[in-house]
Protein backbone atom coordinates (compact mmCIF):
# COMPACT_ATOMS: atom_id res chain seq x y z
CA UNK A 1 0.00 0.00 0.00
CA UNK A 2 1.57 3.48 -0.97
CA UNK A 3 1.57 5.99 1.53
CA UNK A 4 0.38 9.26 1.49
CA UNK A 5 1.13 11.50 -1.35
CA UNK A 6 2.95 8.65 -3.41
CA UNK A 7 1.52 6.49 -6.14
CA UNK A 8 1.03 3.06 -7.07
CA UNK A 9 0.53 2.15 -10.64
CA UNK A 10 -1.99 -0.88 -11.05
CA UNK A 11 -3.39 -2.77 -14.24
CA UNK A 12 -6.66 -4.01 -14.42
CA UNK A 13 -9.06 -4.78 -17.84
CA UNK A 14 -12.44 -3.00 -16.65
CA UNK A 15 -12.43 0.09 -13.57
CA UNK A 16 -15.75 0.47 -12.30
CA UNK A 17 -16.34 3.69 -10.40
CA UNK A 18 -19.11 3.43 -8.04
CA UNK A 19 -20.24 0.63 -5.60
CA UNK A 20 -24.13 1.05 -5.60
CA UNK A 21 -26.73 -1.19 -6.75
CA UNK A 22 -25.73 -0.79 -10.51
CA UNK A 23 -21.50 -1.03 -10.21
CA UNK A 24 -21.71 -3.96 -7.81
CA UNK A 25 -24.22 -6.04 -10.33
CA UNK A 26 -22.02 -5.25 -12.74
CA UNK A 27 -19.15 -6.20 -10.74
CA UNK A 28 -20.89 -9.54 -10.12
CA UNK A 29 -21.87 -10.18 -13.75
CA UNK A 30 -17.98 -9.30 -14.72
CA UNK A 31 -16.47 -11.89 -11.92
CA UNK A 32 -18.56 -14.63 -12.56
CA UNK A 33 -17.82 -14.43 -15.90
CA UNK A 34 -14.24 -14.76 -14.72
CA UNK A 35 -13.47 -10.87 -16.10
CA UNK A 36 -10.79 -8.95 -13.61
CA UNK A 37 -12.09 -6.02 -12.77
CA UNK A 38 -11.50 -3.34 -9.80
CA UNK A 39 -14.88 -1.38 -8.35
CA UNK A 40 -14.33 1.39 -5.70
CA UNK A 41 -16.45 3.39 -3.98
CA UNK A 42 -16.62 6.76 -2.45
CA UNK A 43 -18.05 6.02 0.56
CA UNK A 44 -16.57 3.13 2.86
CA UNK A 45 -19.21 1.38 3.63
CA UNK A 46 -22.84 0.33 1.43
CA UNK A 47 -25.56 3.35 1.69
CA UNK A 48 -27.23 3.42 4.84
CA UNK A 49 -30.05 5.36 3.75
CA UNK A 50 -32.77 3.92 2.44
CA UNK A 51 -33.29 3.85 -1.38
CA UNK A 52 -35.86 2.27 -3.75
CA UNK A 53 -37.80 -0.76 -2.69
CA UNK A 54 -38.74 -2.65 -6.25
CA UNK A 55 -36.84 -5.25 -7.80
CA UNK A 56 -38.48 -6.18 -11.05
CA UNK A 57 -39.35 -9.14 -13.00
CA UNK A 58 -36.27 -8.41 -15.23
CA UNK A 59 -34.23 -7.80 -12.85
CA UNK A 60 -34.81 -10.99 -10.49
CA UNK A 61 -34.07 -12.81 -13.79
CA UNK A 62 -30.82 -11.36 -13.55
CA UNK A 63 -30.31 -12.13 -10.60
CA UNK A 64 -31.68 -15.66 -10.93
CA UNK A 65 -29.05 -16.18 -13.84
CA UNK A 66 -26.10 -14.90 -11.15
CA UNK A 67 -27.32 -17.61 -8.62
CA UNK A 68 -28.31 -14.49 -6.37
CA UNK A 69 -32.45 -14.45 -6.48
CA UNK A 70 -33.22 -16.90 -3.36
CA UNK A 71 -30.77 -14.53 -1.53
CA UNK A 72 -32.17 -11.60 -2.38
CA UNK A 73 -35.58 -12.96 -2.07
CA UNK A 74 -34.72 -13.71 1.96
CA UNK A 75 -34.17 -9.67 2.51
CA UNK A 76 -36.68 -7.21 3.23
CA UNK A 77 -40.17 -7.59 4.38
CA UNK A 78 -40.75 -11.07 5.20
CA UNK A 79 -42.78 -13.24 2.92
CA UNK A 80 -45.15 -13.85 4.22
CA UNK A 81 -46.17 -9.96 4.38
CA UNK A 82 -48.69 -8.05 2.22
CA UNK A 83 -47.78 -5.90 -0.44
CA UNK A 84 -50.93 -4.00 -0.84
CA UNK A 85 -50.56 -0.11 -1.72
CA UNK A 86 -52.40 1.69 0.59
CA UNK A 87 -53.92 5.33 0.02
CA UNK A 88 -55.14 7.20 3.60
CA UNK A 89 -55.89 10.71 4.36
CA UNK A 90 -53.42 10.29 7.06
CA UNK A 91 -52.07 7.04 8.85
CA UNK A 92 -54.79 7.72 11.84
CA UNK A 93 -57.15 8.80 9.32
CA UNK A 94 -59.04 7.16 6.50
CA UNK A 95 -58.42 4.41 3.78
CA UNK A 96 -59.42 5.94 0.37
CA UNK A 97 -58.16 2.83 -1.63
CA UNK A 98 -56.19 -0.53 -1.59
CA UNK A 99 -54.36 -1.79 -4.35
CA UNK A 100 -54.29 -5.53 -3.27
CA UNK A 101 -51.28 -7.28 -4.03
CA UNK A 102 -49.45 -10.58 -3.60
CA UNK A 103 -47.35 -11.67 -0.73
CA UNK A 104 -43.57 -13.22 -1.62
CA UNK A 105 -45.03 -16.49 -0.96
CA UNK A 106 -48.39 -16.07 -2.70
CA UNK A 107 -46.29 -15.02 -5.75
CA UNK A 108 -44.02 -18.25 -5.86
CA UNK A 109 -46.42 -20.27 -3.82
CA UNK A 110 -46.46 -23.81 -6.83
CA UNK A 111 -44.15 -21.57 -8.72
CA UNK A 112 -44.67 -23.81 -12.13
CA UNK A 113 -48.31 -23.48 -11.82
CA UNK A 114 -48.73 -20.00 -10.14
CA UNK A 115 -51.09 -16.90 -12.08
CA UNK A 116 -48.03 -15.07 -11.08
CA UNK A 117 -44.51 -16.73 -12.60
CA UNK A 118 -46.62 -17.54 -16.18
CA UNK A 119 -44.58 -15.17 -17.95
CA UNK A 120 -41.50 -15.24 -15.85
CA UNK A 121 -39.90 -17.38 -13.38
CA UNK A 122 -39.44 -14.33 -11.07
CA UNK A 123 -41.55 -11.63 -10.35
CA UNK A 124 -40.86 -8.46 -8.78
CA UNK A 125 -39.68 -8.81 -5.38
CA UNK A 126 -40.14 -5.78 -2.86
CA UNK A 127 -36.84 -4.96 -1.00
CA UNK A 128 -34.89 -1.53 -0.40
CA UNK A 129 -31.97 -1.30 -1.81
CA UNK A 130 -29.49 -0.84 0.91
CA UNK A 131 -30.36 -4.48 2.47
CA UNK A 132 -29.19 -5.59 -1.53
CA UNK A 133 -26.09 -3.65 -2.00
CA UNK A 134 -24.79 -5.41 1.13
CA UNK A 135 -25.71 -8.90 -0.70
CA UNK A 136 -24.02 -8.10 -3.98
CA UNK A 137 -20.82 -6.60 -2.06
CA UNK A 138 -20.69 -10.17 -0.21
CA UNK A 139 -21.00 -11.79 -3.70
CA UNK A 140 -18.40 -9.48 -5.09
CA UNK A 141 -15.71 -9.88 -2.54
CA UNK A 142 -15.85 -13.94 -3.16
CA UNK A 143 -15.47 -13.94 -7.08
CA UNK A 144 -11.70 -14.01 -7.41
CA UNK A 145 -11.76 -11.69 -10.37
CA UNK A 146 -13.35 -8.96 -8.67
CA UNK A 147 -11.25 -6.82 -6.24
CA UNK A 148 -13.77 -4.17 -4.01
CA UNK A 149 -11.93 -1.22 -2.74
CA UNK A 150 -14.74 0.80 -1.02
CA UNK A 151 -13.29 4.04 0.60
CA UNK A 152 -11.40 5.08 -3.12
CA UNK A 153 -12.62 7.80 -5.21
CA UNK A 154 -11.76 8.78 -8.80
CA UNK A 155 -9.75 12.14 -8.96
CA UNK A 156 -9.14 12.34 -12.67
CA UNK A 157 -8.50 10.00 -15.89
CA UNK A 158 -7.03 10.50 -19.09
CA UNK A 159 -7.80 8.18 -22.43
CA UNK A 160 -4.88 7.46 -24.58
CA UNK A 161 -5.09 4.67 -27.62
CA UNK A 162 -5.58 1.57 -26.22
CA UNK A 163 -6.09 2.10 -22.66
CA UNK A 164 -7.73 4.77 -20.03
CA UNK A 165 -5.48 5.96 -17.09
CA UNK A 166 -7.10 7.21 -13.74
CA UNK A 167 -6.10 8.51 -10.74
CA UNK A 168 -7.61 7.26 -7.73
CA UNK A 169 -7.21 8.66 -3.34
CA UNK A 170 -7.48 6.18 -0.62
CA UNK A 171 -9.98 8.03 1.46
CA UNK A 172 -8.48 6.17 5.10
CA UNK A 173 -4.37 7.24 4.44
CA UNK A 174 -5.08 9.69 1.74
CA UNK A 175 -2.31 7.71 -0.53
CA UNK A 176 -2.81 8.26 -4.30
CA UNK A 177 -2.65 5.51 -6.99
CA UNK A 178 -2.84 5.31 -10.81
CA UNK A 179 -4.86 2.63 -12.16
CA UNK A 180 -4.50 1.91 -16.16
CA UNK A 181 -7.58 -0.07 -17.38
CA UNK A 182 -8.52 -1.51 -20.97
CA UNK A 183 -12.25 0.21 -20.36
CA UNK A 184 -13.36 2.16 -17.54
CA UNK A 185 -17.12 2.58 -16.45
CA UNK A 186 -19.15 5.02 -14.68
CA UNK A 187 -21.94 3.44 -12.15
CA UNK A 188 -21.35 6.67 -9.95
CA UNK A 189 -24.85 8.11 -9.72
CA UNK A 190 -26.80 11.20 -10.58
CA UNK A 191 -23.81 13.45 -10.17
CA UNK A 192 -21.45 11.24 -12.28
CA UNK A 193 -18.15 12.73 -12.41
CA UNK A 194 -17.11 10.62 -14.99
CA UNK A 195 -19.80 12.09 -17.15
CA UNK A 196 -18.73 15.49 -15.94
CA UNK A 197 -15.64 15.02 -16.99
CA UNK A 198 -16.93 13.73 -20.13
CA UNK A 199 -18.80 17.00 -20.50
CA UNK A 200 -22.12 14.89 -21.55
CA UNK A 201 -25.03 16.58 -20.59
CA UNK A 202 -28.96 15.53 -20.24
CA UNK A 203 -32.03 15.93 -21.87
CA UNK A 204 -35.53 15.85 -21.19
CA UNK A 205 -38.06 16.73 -18.65
CA UNK A 206 -37.42 17.99 -15.09
CA UNK A 207 -37.08 20.92 -12.55
CA UNK A 208 -40.11 22.21 -11.91
CA UNK A 209 -40.84 22.40 -8.48
CA UNK A 210 -44.21 23.34 -8.36
CA UNK A 211 -45.90 19.98 -6.54
CA UNK A 212 -45.44 16.91 -4.17
CA UNK A 213 -43.60 14.28 -6.73
CA UNK A 214 -42.50 17.30 -8.60
CA UNK A 215 -39.11 18.99 -7.11
CA UNK A 216 -37.43 19.00 -4.09
CA UNK A 217 -38.42 16.50 -1.64
CA UNK A 218 -37.05 15.23 1.44
CA UNK A 219 -36.19 11.11 2.05
CA UNK A 220 -36.22 10.51 5.42
CA UNK A 221 -35.46 6.90 6.96
CA UNK A 222 -37.95 6.71 10.52
CA UNK A 223 -38.79 4.18 13.19
CA UNK A 224 -41.93 4.37 14.37
CA UNK A 225 -42.72 0.90 16.12
CA UNK A 226 -46.16 2.59 17.81
CA UNK A 227 -47.36 3.30 14.35
CA UNK A 228 -48.74 -0.28 13.78
CA UNK A 229 -50.43 0.08 16.08
CA UNK A 230 -52.04 3.11 15.69
CA UNK A 231 -52.94 2.36 12.40
CA UNK A 232 -56.90 1.75 11.57
CA UNK A 233 -55.92 -0.20 8.82
CA UNK A 234 -54.59 -3.64 7.50
CA UNK A 235 -50.60 -3.58 7.02
CA UNK A 236 -49.38 -3.21 3.62
CA UNK A 237 -46.31 -2.62 2.18
CA UNK A 238 -46.68 0.68 0.36
CA UNK A 239 -48.68 3.72 1.52
CA UNK A 240 -49.13 7.17 0.35
CA UNK A 241 -51.32 9.88 2.67
CA UNK A 242 -53.52 12.30 0.52
CA UNK A 243 -54.67 15.53 2.21
CA UNK A 244 -53.74 19.33 1.40
CA UNK A 245 -50.98 19.61 3.60
CA UNK A 246 -48.59 16.77 4.50
CA UNK A 247 -48.49 14.54 1.38
CA UNK A 248 -46.52 11.75 1.52
CA UNK A 249 -44.91 8.19 -0.19
CA UNK A 250 -44.02 5.60 2.70
CA UNK A 251 -42.66 2.03 2.53
CA UNK A 252 -42.30 -0.35 5.29
CA UNK A 253 -38.73 -1.77 5.33
CA UNK A 254 -39.03 -4.46 7.89
CA UNK A 255 -42.61 -5.00 9.24
CA UNK A 256 -41.49 -4.01 12.92
CA UNK A 257 -41.91 -0.38 11.91
CA UNK A 258 -39.18 1.10 9.92
CA UNK A 259 -40.04 3.09 7.24
CA UNK A 260 -38.88 5.81 4.44
CA UNK A 261 -40.62 8.40 3.89
CA UNK A 262 -40.78 10.74 0.91
CA UNK A 263 -42.32 14.19 1.95
CA UNK A 264 -41.91 17.13 -0.06
CA UNK A 265 -39.65 20.09 1.24
CA UNK A 266 -42.15 23.25 1.68
CA UNK A 267 -41.51 25.94 -1.59
CA UNK A 268 -38.94 28.86 0.08
CA UNK A 269 -37.97 26.61 3.07
CA UNK A 270 -34.07 25.28 2.75
CA UNK A 271 -33.57 21.47 3.44
CA UNK A 272 -31.08 22.18 6.83
CA UNK A 273 -34.57 23.82 8.22
CA UNK A 274 -37.30 21.22 7.84
CA UNK A 275 -37.40 18.89 11.05
CA UNK A 276 -38.04 15.32 9.52
CA UNK A 277 -39.89 14.67 12.77
CA UNK A 278 -42.53 16.96 12.54
CA UNK A 279 -43.20 16.39 8.84
CA UNK A 280 -43.41 12.26 9.45
CA UNK A 281 -45.72 13.47 12.39
CA UNK A 282 -48.37 15.16 9.95
CA UNK A 283 -47.94 12.17 7.62
CA UNK A 284 -49.50 10.21 10.45
CA UNK A 285 -51.82 12.12 12.38
CA UNK A 286 -51.11 11.97 15.97
CA UNK A 287 -48.21 12.39 18.01
CA UNK A 288 -46.28 8.93 18.44
CA UNK A 289 -42.30 8.50 19.33
CA UNK A 290 -40.79 8.77 16.47
CA UNK A 291 -36.61 8.46 15.46
CA UNK A 292 -35.08 9.66 12.72
CA UNK A 293 -32.13 7.76 11.47
CA UNK A 294 -31.16 9.98 8.42
CA UNK A 295 -32.62 12.39 5.75
CA UNK A 296 -31.59 13.82 2.60
CA UNK A 297 -32.88 16.14 0.07
CA UNK A 298 -33.40 14.76 -3.52
CA UNK A 299 -35.21 16.17 -6.67
CA UNK A 300 -38.95 14.48 -7.87
CA UNK A 301 -40.19 14.76 -11.54
CA UNK A 302 -37.20 14.02 -13.28
CA UNK A 303 -36.58 12.32 -16.41
CA UNK A 304 -33.28 12.80 -17.82
CA UNK A 305 -31.37 11.11 -20.25
CA UNK A 306 -27.54 11.28 -21.07
CA UNK A 307 -26.92 12.55 -24.80
CA UNK A 308 -24.51 9.36 -24.63
CA UNK A 309 -23.79 7.02 -22.94
CA UNK A 310 -20.11 5.91 -24.11
CA UNK A 311 -16.85 7.89 -25.27
CA UNK A 312 -14.48 6.13 -26.88
CA UNK A 313 -12.92 3.57 -23.99
CA UNK A 314 -15.57 5.35 -21.35
CA UNK A 315 -18.67 3.52 -20.92
CA UNK A 316 -21.59 4.62 -18.09
CA UNK A 317 -24.24 2.70 -16.74
CA UNK A 318 -27.61 3.67 -14.07
CA UNK A 319 -28.34 7.08 -12.60
CA UNK A 320 -24.79 8.50 -14.58
CA UNK A 321 -26.73 8.00 -17.78
CA UNK A 322 -30.60 7.84 -16.37
CA UNK A 323 -32.85 10.02 -13.73
CA UNK A 324 -35.52 8.86 -13.14
CA UNK A 325 -38.78 9.74 -10.10
CA UNK A 326 -39.37 6.90 -8.19
CA UNK A 327 -43.01 6.41 -9.42
CA UNK A 328 -43.25 3.42 -11.17
CA UNK A 329 -39.98 1.63 -9.80
CA UNK A 330 -37.97 2.54 -13.20
CA UNK A 331 -34.61 3.58 -12.07
CA UNK A 332 -32.44 1.46 -10.42
CA UNK A 333 -34.02 -1.88 -12.75
CA UNK A 334 -33.11 0.32 -15.83
CA UNK A 335 -29.72 0.33 -14.56
CA UNK A 336 -29.74 -3.65 -13.73
CA UNK A 337 -30.71 -4.21 -16.96
CA UNK A 338 -27.94 -1.94 -18.66
CA UNK A 339 -25.31 -4.00 -17.07
CA UNK A 340 -26.89 -7.75 -18.25
CA UNK A 341 -26.50 -6.03 -21.47
CA UNK A 342 -22.94 -4.65 -21.42
CA UNK A 343 -20.92 -7.50 -19.17
CA UNK A 344 -21.12 -10.11 -21.63
CA UNK A 345 -19.95 -7.62 -24.09
CA UNK A 346 -17.03 -6.47 -22.02
CA UNK A 347 -16.38 -9.72 -21.49
CA UNK A 348 -16.32 -10.88 -24.80
CA UNK A 349 -14.22 -7.56 -25.95
CA UNK A 350 -11.83 -8.09 -22.47
CA UNK A 351 -11.71 -12.41 -23.36
CA UNK A 352 -10.83 -11.82 -27.01
CA UNK A 353 -13.90 -13.54 -28.55
CA UNK A 354 -15.26 -9.70 -29.81
CA UNK A 355 -14.05 -6.83 -31.42
CA UNK A 356 -13.82 -3.45 -29.45
CA UNK A 357 -16.62 -2.22 -32.03
CA UNK A 358 -18.97 -4.61 -29.89
CA UNK A 359 -19.45 -2.06 -27.38
CA UNK A 360 -20.53 0.49 -29.78
CA UNK A 361 -23.77 -1.57 -29.80
CA UNK A 362 -24.43 -0.54 -26.01
CA UNK A 363 -25.57 2.80 -26.35
CA UNK A 364 -27.51 1.34 -29.45
CA UNK A 365 -29.26 -0.52 -27.79
CA UNK A 366 -29.75 1.12 -24.12
CA UNK A 367 -30.41 4.55 -24.85
CA UNK A 368 -33.85 4.05 -26.45
CA UNK A 369 -34.71 2.08 -23.69
CA UNK A 370 -33.43 5.15 -21.12
CA UNK A 371 -35.36 7.49 -23.09
CA UNK A 372 -38.92 4.64 -23.27
CA UNK A 373 -38.72 4.06 -19.41
CA UNK A 374 -38.14 7.99 -18.33
CA UNK A 375 -40.40 8.48 -20.53
CA UNK A 376 -43.62 6.72 -18.53
CA UNK A 377 -42.04 7.07 -14.63
CA UNK A 378 -42.55 10.87 -15.85
CA UNK A 379 -46.28 10.17 -16.72
CA UNK A 380 -46.97 8.21 -13.56
CA UNK A 381 -45.24 11.10 -11.70
CA UNK A 382 -47.95 13.65 -13.27
CA UNK A 383 -50.57 11.59 -12.15
CA UNK A 384 -49.69 12.26 -8.84
CA UNK A 385 -48.34 15.14 -8.86
CA UNK A 386 -51.74 16.40 -10.32
CA UNK A 387 -53.73 14.74 -8.29
CA UNK A 388 -56.57 17.39 -7.31
CA UNK A 389 -57.54 17.07 -3.81
CA UNK A 390 -60.69 18.01 -2.55
CA UNK A 391 -60.82 20.89 0.50
CA UNK A 392 -63.63 18.75 2.22
CA UNK A 393 -61.38 15.37 2.18
CA UNK A 394 -60.95 15.08 5.84
CA UNK A 395 -64.20 16.30 7.11
CA UNK A 396 -66.79 14.52 9.02
CA UNK A 397 -69.91 14.05 7.19
CA UNK A 398 -72.12 13.86 4.03
CA UNK A 399 -69.44 16.00 1.94
CA UNK A 400 -66.17 14.52 3.34
CA UNK A 401 -67.83 10.98 2.70
CA UNK A 402 -68.53 11.87 -0.59
CA UNK A 403 -64.58 13.48 -1.30
CA UNK A 404 -63.57 10.34 -0.28
CA UNK A 405 -65.54 7.99 -2.04
CA UNK A 406 -64.70 10.02 -5.38
CA UNK A 407 -61.04 10.36 -4.92
CA UNK A 408 -60.98 6.70 -3.54
CA UNK A 409 -62.49 5.57 -6.96
CA UNK A 410 -59.90 7.61 -9.20
CA UNK A 411 -56.99 6.14 -6.79
CA UNK A 412 -57.98 2.98 -7.22
CA UNK A 413 -57.12 3.19 -11.29
CA UNK A 414 -53.42 3.72 -10.66
CA UNK A 415 -52.98 0.01 -10.58
CA UNK A 416 -50.56 -0.26 -13.32
CA UNK A 417 -47.96 2.15 -11.83
CA UNK A 418 -47.35 -0.90 -9.64
CA UNK A 419 -47.15 -3.60 -12.12
CA UNK A 420 -46.34 -2.37 -15.71
CA UNK A 421 -45.14 -5.54 -16.94
CA UNK A 422 -44.60 -4.79 -20.69
CA UNK A 423 -41.64 -2.09 -19.48
CA UNK A 424 -40.42 -4.81 -17.12
CA UNK A 425 -40.39 -7.35 -19.61
CA UNK A 426 -40.92 -5.97 -23.41
CA UNK A 427 -37.59 -4.70 -23.79
CA UNK A 428 -36.25 -5.37 -27.15
CA UNK A 429 -33.81 -4.81 -29.76
CA UNK A 430 -34.80 -5.47 -33.10
CA UNK A 431 -33.42 -2.41 -34.73
CA UNK A 432 -29.74 -3.41 -33.41
CA UNK A 433 -27.55 -4.21 -35.88
CA UNK A 434 -25.96 -7.09 -33.89
CA UNK A 435 -29.92 -8.76 -34.74
CA UNK A 436 -30.20 -11.30 -37.48
CA UNK A 437 -34.15 -10.22 -37.95
CA UNK A 438 -36.14 -12.35 -40.45
CA UNK A 439 -38.97 -9.26 -41.53
CA UNK A 440 -41.30 -10.13 -38.37
CA UNK A 441 -42.07 -7.36 -36.38
CA UNK A 442 -42.29 -7.86 -32.51
CA UNK A 443 -45.55 -6.84 -30.94
CA UNK A 444 -46.36 -3.38 -30.06
CA UNK A 445 -44.65 -1.81 -27.30
CA UNK A 446 -46.85 -1.21 -24.55
CA UNK A 447 -45.96 -0.49 -21.06
CA UNK A 448 -48.51 -2.62 -18.87
CA UNK A 449 -49.21 -5.69 -21.25
CA UNK A 450 -46.08 -8.06 -21.96
CA UNK A 451 -47.23 -10.19 -25.07
CA UNK A 452 -43.84 -13.14 -25.02
CA UNK A 453 -42.36 -13.22 -28.78
CA UNK A 454 -39.39 -14.87 -30.02
CA UNK A 455 -39.14 -12.07 -33.06
CA UNK A 456 -35.35 -12.08 -33.14
CA UNK A 457 -34.61 -8.58 -30.07
CA UNK A 458 -37.09 -9.72 -27.91
CA UNK A 459 -36.54 -11.19 -24.51
CA UNK A 460 -36.44 -15.17 -24.72
CA UNK A 461 -39.78 -16.15 -23.68
CA UNK A 462 -40.43 -17.87 -20.33
CA UNK A 463 -41.37 -21.57 -20.17
CA UNK A 464 -41.87 -24.51 -17.05
CA UNK A 465 -41.02 -27.47 -17.40
CA UNK A 466 -42.67 -30.56 -15.66
CA UNK A 467 -39.73 -30.94 -13.39
CA UNK A 468 -39.64 -27.67 -11.79
CA UNK A 469 -37.30 -25.97 -14.48
CA UNK A 470 -37.36 -23.06 -15.80
CA UNK A 471 -36.08 -22.85 -20.07
CA UNK A 472 -34.03 -20.15 -18.83
CA UNK A 473 -32.17 -22.47 -16.67
CA UNK A 474 -30.95 -24.22 -19.66
CA UNK A 475 -29.25 -21.58 -21.20
CA UNK A 476 -25.25 -20.83 -20.99
CA UNK A 477 -23.70 -18.28 -19.49
CA UNK A 478 -22.25 -17.27 -23.60
CA UNK A 479 -24.52 -17.96 -26.46
CA UNK A 480 -27.31 -20.29 -26.66
CA UNK A 481 -28.47 -22.29 -29.43
CA UNK A 482 -32.16 -23.89 -28.84
CA UNK A 483 -33.11 -26.66 -30.86
CA UNK A 484 -36.98 -26.83 -30.49
CA UNK A 485 -37.68 -29.91 -32.51
CA UNK A 486 -36.76 -33.57 -33.01
CA UNK A 487 -36.00 -32.74 -36.70
CA UNK A 488 -34.26 -29.60 -36.26
CA UNK A 489 -30.79 -29.86 -37.66
CA UNK A 490 -28.20 -30.08 -35.24
CA UNK A 491 -26.70 -27.16 -35.61
CA UNK A 492 -23.57 -27.81 -36.23
CA UNK A 493 -22.62 -25.08 -38.87
CA UNK A 494 -23.18 -22.36 -35.80
CA UNK A 495 -21.33 -24.42 -33.35
CA UNK A 496 -18.10 -24.77 -35.85
CA UNK A 497 -18.68 -20.96 -36.43
CA UNK A 498 -18.52 -20.10 -33.11
CA UNK A 499 -15.64 -22.48 -31.98
CA UNK A 500 -13.29 -20.53 -34.96
CA UNK A 501 -14.44 -17.62 -33.67
CA UNK A 502 -13.63 -18.68 -29.87
CA UNK A 503 -17.72 -17.77 -29.11
CA UNK A 504 -18.49 -19.30 -26.18
CA UNK A 505 -21.77 -21.29 -27.19
CA UNK A 506 -23.39 -24.17 -26.23
CA UNK A 507 -26.30 -26.32 -27.66
CA UNK A 508 -29.70 -27.11 -26.03
CA UNK A 509 -31.90 -29.66 -27.19
CA UNK A 510 -35.82 -29.46 -25.70
CA UNK A 511 -38.65 -31.68 -26.25
CA UNK A 512 -41.36 -30.10 -25.63
CA UNK A 513 -44.03 -28.87 -28.50
CA UNK A 514 -45.07 -25.99 -26.31
CA UNK A 515 -41.80 -24.52 -26.38
CA UNK A 516 -41.64 -24.84 -29.90
CA UNK A 517 -44.81 -23.67 -30.21
CA UNK A 518 -43.96 -20.96 -28.13
CA UNK A 519 -40.89 -19.78 -30.01
CA UNK A 520 -41.95 -20.83 -33.59
CA UNK A 521 -39.04 -21.91 -35.42
CA UNK A 522 -36.86 -25.09 -35.13
CA UNK A 523 -33.77 -23.25 -34.10
CA UNK A 524 -33.22 -20.02 -31.92
CA UNK A 525 -30.05 -18.40 -31.03
CA UNK A 526 -29.97 -16.68 -27.72
CA UNK A 527 -27.42 -14.19 -26.40
CA UNK A 528 -25.44 -13.94 -23.22
CA UNK A 529 -28.19 -11.61 -21.77
CA UNK A 530 -30.69 -13.94 -22.47
CA UNK A 531 -32.18 -11.59 -25.80
CA UNK A 532 -32.68 -13.30 -29.35
CA UNK A 533 -30.34 -13.18 -31.79
CA UNK A 534 -31.75 -14.86 -34.61
CA UNK A 535 -34.14 -17.68 -35.14
CA UNK A 536 -35.03 -19.92 -37.99
CA UNK A 537 -36.01 -23.77 -39.27
CA UNK A 538 -32.92 -24.16 -41.45
CA UNK A 539 -28.98 -23.61 -40.10
CA UNK A 540 -28.36 -19.88 -42.14
CA UNK A 541 -26.50 -20.06 -45.20
CA UNK A 542 -23.92 -18.22 -44.05
CA UNK A 543 -23.10 -19.18 -40.07
CA UNK A 544 -19.58 -17.76 -39.93
CA UNK A 545 -21.58 -14.29 -41.26
CA UNK A 546 -24.25 -14.80 -38.72
CA UNK A 547 -21.60 -15.48 -35.69
CA UNK A 548 -19.55 -11.93 -36.99
CA UNK A 549 -22.95 -10.19 -36.69
CA UNK A 550 -24.20 -10.93 -33.54
CA UNK A 551 -20.58 -10.25 -31.84
CA UNK A 552 -19.95 -6.82 -33.30
CA UNK A 553 -18.06 -7.84 -36.32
Amino acid sequence: MAKAGTTEEVHTPVLIVGGGMVGLTLAVELGTRGVACLIINDGATEATHPQGNTLNARTMEHYRRLGLADQVRAAGLPSDHPMDVVYVTRFAGWELARLTMPSIDEQLHDRPHSKHTKLTPEPLHRANFFYIETILKQRAETLQSVDVRFGWRLLAFEQHDGAVTAQLEHGADGSHHTVRCDWLVGCDGARSTVRQALGIGFGGKGGEDDSFMRGRMLSSYVEAPDLLNLMPLNPGWHYWTVNADARSSVAALDAKGKYVALTRIPPGIDFADVDPVASFRATIGADIPIKVHSSKPWTAGLALVAERYQDRRVLMAGDAVHLFTPTGGFGMNTGVDDTANLAWKLAAVVQGWAPPALLDSYEEERLPVGLRNTAMSHQFASAVANLEIPPELEELGTAGDAARHKIGAHLATFTEEFRSLGIQLGVRYQDSALIAGDGEAPPDDSPFEYIPSSVAGCRAPHRWFSDGRALCDLFGPGFTLLRLAETAPDGSMVAAAAATHGVPLSVVTVRDDRVRELYQRDLVLVRPDQHIAWRGNAEPTDATGLITQVIGG
